[in-house]
């Protein structure tokens, strides 16, 4: 009796072994690739929201004492931060064929360069203090706001041609209007 226990508890301890380690890895590289979308897709709307708030802040400001907090928003975002995800992501073989369609990973990229000198050139007045020049650039700022909402969106993630393609010219004319100076 008490071999066939023993037999029992190898051939059940057998078969919990076979079959977790004959599991598909399908699932897990489901979740890997939703994972590393969710992120991707959160931090991407986190800095278009960010860069959003800094020139909207930026086209209304009146005083040079409103600077300095701008300033502090602006240094946030250009912080060499190896988490900085989308960009990490768009430029490793691997995970950008996960993330987003082929022909909007490029402009993508290219946005956040843009995104990038654009406040490194708005740092730069803000550090010389020059209140008119900042001002002179109100309706430059408000622009770049107001887009930013426009490629804010789920498109970016979709598998719907359209609706990439949809995308594709929302951010092509988003990069039209940065200032090419």
């Amino acid at each position: 009796m008490k071999k066939m226990l023993i037999f029992l508890w190898l051939v059940t301890l057998s078969l919990l072994t076979t079959s977790c380690t004959t599991a598909s890895p399908e699932p897990l590289h489901n979740q890997y690739q939703i994972t590393l979308t969710n992120v991707f897709e959160h931090q991407h709307s986190h800095s278009l929201y960010q860069f959003k708030k800094i020139t909207e802040e930026l086209s209304t400001v009146q005083d040079k004492e409103k600077l300095a907090y701008i300033s502090g928003m602006i240094d946030s975002n250009l912080i060499d931060n190896p988490a900085f995800l989308p960009a990490i992501i768009l430029t490793n073989d691997e995970t950008r064929q996960i993330i987003a369609d082929e022909q909007l990973q490029s402009g993508v990229l290219t946005l956040y360069q843009y995104k990038r000198d654009y406040l490194k050139k708005l740092q730069s007045l803000i550090e010389q203090n020059d209140l008119t020049e900042i001002q002179n650039k109100r309706d430059e700022l408000k622009k770049l706001s107001t887009l930013m909402p426009k490629i804010n969106d789920d498109r970016l993630f979709s598998n719907d041609k359209t609706k990439i393609e949809s995308y594709k010219k929302d951010l092509e004319f988003v990069l039209q209007q940065f200032p090419k100076n």
